[in-house]
């Protein structure tokens, strides 16, 4: 979504320059999604500082927020999303809870009989009435669950759903996360039929005018369409890079060499597929490019791909929807300074905004 204004009505509506309406949703899926991204830790209250709210914003749309702007934000369309009190921000959930932010995925280490136990009580506690410990990266989870256990399993909590129900994630100074329970229903690979999906896929960008410009395409699925990077599971003997090209070539129609310039690191979370069987996907992300200029696509429709575009560097960062790729731009707009770099070019203003805030 597009924020950046540059015309200030008198009634309130935009303040500063920003949309204050778009900021308000925006600041509702940040605080719902995207946090930790930016800088916002958990919150068992719902409740946060209007100034660190400011600049976590700031990151999160890479333009410079006030806290003014939050507070008329809030106040003009808020609604009973949010409420306003001494220099802090309370958020509810449509049922009165607060708001807790924090990874879409969590990690816990076990012992194999610990993990029956669990199995059979329908929930996964703490030892001995403690609160449950949580890891938000999972190498973290095995390298505890080693120094308890001679053969430990980890544990894929589904966090972002389980809050979305109602559990309560609380992030300790030491940066774990605690929980009084969590039902065995979110533990995704405590479910039947649980398989782990492995997939790769890229931005591909072009710098023909020496400013990047970002290729994307629209999928149609049951839910809707949506703009997304071009990506597919990883087939056997391929590499994850060599997939991401295949996956471009095929999904995008490209005929052009696609040549991988970096490599953006996964991201992971959990979903169901359409008949409810638990999958943990994991995605292998890199910066492309073409070997030559290319105008048109060849979009595959048969996998449900309707449209191929170029998109402005601004304009790609505002149509991405999909949680998971919302929390890899900061990875993208650090590869593409360095890569403009590389160039001779300028960089982006946006990853120069990035690297300044971030």
């Amino acid at each position: 979504m597009r924020l950046w204004r540059y015309t200030v009505d008198f009634d309130g509506s935009h303040v500063s320059g920003i949309d204050s309406y778009r900021l308000s949703r925006t600041l509702t899926w940040l605080l719902r999604h995207g946090a930790g991204g930016v800088g916002l830790g958990e919150r068992p209250d719902g409740c946060f500082q209007i100034e660190e709210v400011a600049r976590a914003l700031s990151r999160a749309i890479r333009r410079p927020v006030s806290p003014h702007d939050v507070v008329e934000a809030v106040r003009s369309h808020g609604g009973n999303r949010f409420a306003v009190q001494t220099g802090r921000i309370q958020v509810s959930l449509h049922d009165g809870q607060p708001v807790v932010v924090g990874p879409d995925l969590l990690y816990h280490p076990a012992r194999v009989g610990m993990v029956q136990e669990y199995v059979a009580a329908g929930v996964v506690r703490g030892q001995h009435g403690a609160p449950l410990p949580l890891m938000r990266v999972e190498s973290e989870a095995w390298y505890q669950g080693h120094r308890l256990w001679e053969d430990p399993e980890v544990l894929f909590i589904d966090a972002c759903r389980a809050r979305r129900d109602g559990v309560q994630f609380v992030q300790a100074r030491n940066g774990q996360f605690m929980a009084d329970e969590v039902p065995v229903r979110y533990v995704l690979n405590l479910r039947e039929g649980f398989a782990e999906q492995a997939s790769a896929g890229g931005f591909v960008v072009d710098w023909t005018d020496a400013r990047p410009r970002i290729a994307l395409i629209r999928v149609v699925r049951r839910h809707g369409a949506t703009w997304e990077v071009a990506k597919g599971k990883i087939e056997a003997g391929e590499t994850p890079g060599s997939t991401a090209v295949r996956e471009v070539k095929e999904e995008m129609g490209v005929k052009a060499q696609v040549l991988v310039s970096r490599s953006l690191g996964t991201v992971r979370y959990g979903f169901s597929t359409p008949d409810g069987s638990p999958r943990l996907k994991t995605i292998h992300l890199y910066l492309l490019e073409l070997s030559e200029t290319v105008a048109e696509f060849e979009p595959a429709g048969a996998e449900g791909i309707e449209n191929v575009a170029w998109f402005s560097l601004e304009d790609a960062l505002d149509v991405l929807a999909h949680p998971s790729l919302r929390m890899s731009i900061g990875r993208l707009l650090d590869a593409l300074a360095d890569r403009a770099l590389e160039l001779g070019f300028e960089v982006p203003d946006e990853a120069l905004r990035y690297r300044e805030t971030g």
